[in-house]
């Protein structure tokens, strides 16, 4: 409980604090509207029994007639009006809470300096809850609240006239609304649950339509064949979610037959005790008119109530998910006291660094030892899942090692706020991003500050080669890189070598301390390849550079060479010392230059 009051203030304080006015607004007309049904059946009283009085030959002005027909006018006028004006502010309040959920969402998200929580299944599905629960706690926490305090209102005002008139009728139809309460509050956690059982399906669903409508797997899904395999696939999906949803609509369904028997004979119990007291002659028309109105109307406030409450439950439920995503600390532990990042003068250093992800997990890395003089360039090298990749992650700081330092001018980088470390760090990664944005954008992104500077990025464009490439597409550095957002006929697609070259760029908008390239030319020919090597070698005068290839041909222009075997650095030294060595190397550069040789006389055949 004390937990369900904190979600249900934590979700009012937002609610006012996306828009205040809108909120007293809101909660007015909801109250309004919760007290007409009551204002409504008690001025059909007072007109039923003045007219009453008048067929009898009672005495009524003509006066009070035309009160009580305005005063019905007024409150035909305000049940049709009021419902509008408040949908109105309703939209307008949930737009506003819809922009300051999400902000805060991914807000939060972006705070995250390292990349754990995205790694990590079991968390990166509470960060997928939580976006799913602040979507629905902006598009239906209002709702329900809104139901909420009407029906309340309603409910109470009824209540107090059928306790006026009969005790017993009143705590009758009290009793009677808790068993539905308690049921809809169960059935309530038990959709929610069937949400949380069902998230990894309906993932699972938007990666088969993904797969079948996208731009991306379009080429392959056809090559093979694979439309028919991947549409039944998510048909079965379809078939084992409804399987659930209809189970437990059933379930749902029995309970509420049961409860509706209930709410009847409530009902008829309530409708005997009026007509025995008007029998009594203890009631007038208008009585008569008032209390049946009272016990339709409690019952129907009470079912919308009750299906508030439970609804509100729900919607807990979903906002915890929200909440705890609020509540998780960094991943990247971030130094209470921070030095200001140094430019980069002698070299880095990893000091015996290791690495696993997690404590039930096998180390990555062991006892890791490198030094990086300034102005050098080291090559790592070695086979795939040796830990290479692992090792930028580290020297990026999108992770911290679990033990051992790196060192930048003999300082550990934990010492250092994380953006401002990586402000000193130009890196183009394996699996770089291709953005759905024009070219310029697509190269400024690396440095934001510049990103409208056509110089530099132009500069940028011609070290990495791909500046020719640029001014031969339609609208140049302003050409959408897209298939998905470009107007008709306006967007366009590079090739995997130009889309590298691209990456590259963006990352030679920062004037960096070091750079890391892992795998920077994997999709490049050879001579586009020797190019962009030879504009390196001119880019990394002055600099430190960190660069992992499976192309020995690249791997022989740095200043020294590390192989990464099982996490640990197993040879160390220069090309020719470690060819001479004959030792892994040595192995490996034999086996790729034999296959080199091997396709040059396929090719002279």
């Amino acid at each position: 409980m004390p937990r369900f009051l904190q979600s249900i203030s934590h979700m009012l304080k937002l609610v006012w604090q996306a828009y205040p006015a809108a909120c007293i607004g809101t909660l007015l007309l909801t109250i309004l509207q919760g007290l007409i049904p009551l204002a409504n059946a008690w001025v059909t009283k007072v007109l039923l029994d003045s007219l009453t009085q008048l067929f009898v030959g009672g005495r009524v002005t003509k006066e009070e007639l035309i009160w009580l027909l305005v005063a019905q006018a007024v409150l035909m006028v305000a049940t049709a009006m009021l419902p509008n004006l408040s949908r109105y502010l309703n939209a307008e309040l949930g737009r506003r809470l819809t922009v300051l959920i999400q902000s805060t969402v991914y807000q939060k998200i972006n705070c995250f300096q390292g990349i754990a929580y995205f790694e990590n299944p079991q968390v990166y599905d509470k960060i997928h809850l939580a976006q799913q629960g602040a979507e629905q706690s902006s598009s239906q926490t209002l709702q329900i609240l809104t139901e909420f305090i009407q029906s309340l209102v309603t409910l109470l005002s009824f209540v107090g006239v059928l306790f006026w008139f009969n005790l017993f009728l009143a705590n009758l139809v009290l009793l009677a609304a808790f068993p539905q309460l308690l049921v809809q509050l169960k059935l309530g956690q038990q959709r929610f649950g069937l949400a949380f059982e069902l998230s990894p399906m309906e993932r699972r669903k938007y990666y088969y339509s993904f797969l079948l409508a996208s731009v991306q797997a379009a080429k392959e899904v056809r090559l093979f064949g694979l439309g028919q395999y991947f549409l039944q696939k998510l048909l079965n999906l379809y078939k084992l979610v409804h399987q659930a949803e209809r189970k437990q609509q059933q379930r749902e369904l029995r309970w509420e037959l049961g409860l509706s028997i209930l709410s009847s004979v409530v009902a008829s119990i309530a409708f005997i005790i009026v007509v025995f007291a008007a029998f009594g002659r203890r009631l007038t028309l208008g009585d008569i008119t008032l209390y049946v109105s009272a016990v339709s109307s409690v019952q129907d406030a009470l079912s919308r109530f009750i299906f508030a409450v439970a609804g509100l439950s729900e919607s807990v439920l979903f906002h915890s998910y929200f909440q705890d995503l609020l509540a998780l600390p960094s991943a990247l532990p971030i130094s209470a006291v921070t030095q200001t990042v140094p430019k980069l003068s002698s070299g880095l250093e990893l000091r015996h660094v290791s690495f696993r992800y997690s404590e039930q997990q096998p180390w990555i890395l062991r006892d890791v030892n490198l030094k990086i003089p300034v102005g050098s360039c080291l090559a790592l090298v070695g086979l795939n899942g040796a830990g290479k990749t692992t090792l930028v992650k580290l020297l990026t700081r999108l992770y911290d090692p679990s033990d051992g330092q790196i060192l930048w001018d003999g300082i550990d980088i934990r010492e250092f706020q994380p953006d401002e470390f990586r402000q000193r760090i130009g890196t183009i990664f394996q699996d770089f991003m291709r953005y759905d944005l024009t070219v310029r954008e697509n190269i400024g992104l690396g440095n934001l500050a510049q990103i409208d500077d056509i110089n530099s990025i132009e500069q940028a464009a011609q070290q990495a080669s791909i500046h020719d490439d640029i001014l031969r597409l339609p609208q140049g550095y302003e050409t959408e890189l897209s298939r998905m957002f470009a107007e008709e006929g306006e967007g366009i697609d590079l090739s995997g070598g130009q889309w590298q070259k691209v990456a590259t760029a963006r990352m030679l908008t920062r004037s960096a301390d070091l750079l890391i390239l892992d795998e920077p030319t994997a999709a490049l020919d050879a001579q586009a390849e020797y190019e962009t090597y030879s504009h390196f070698a001119e880019l990394m005068s002055g600099r430190t550079s960190f660069l992992i290839s499976h192309r020995f041909s690249t791997v022989r222009m740095a200043d020294a060479i590390a192989v990464l075997q099982d996490g640990r650095i197993i040879e160390y030294g220069v090309h020719d010392a470690l060819i001479n060595n004959q030792g892994t190397y040595a192995k490996l550069y034999n086996m790729q230059a034999e296959c080199y040789l091997q396709s040059q006389h396929t090719k002279k055949r």
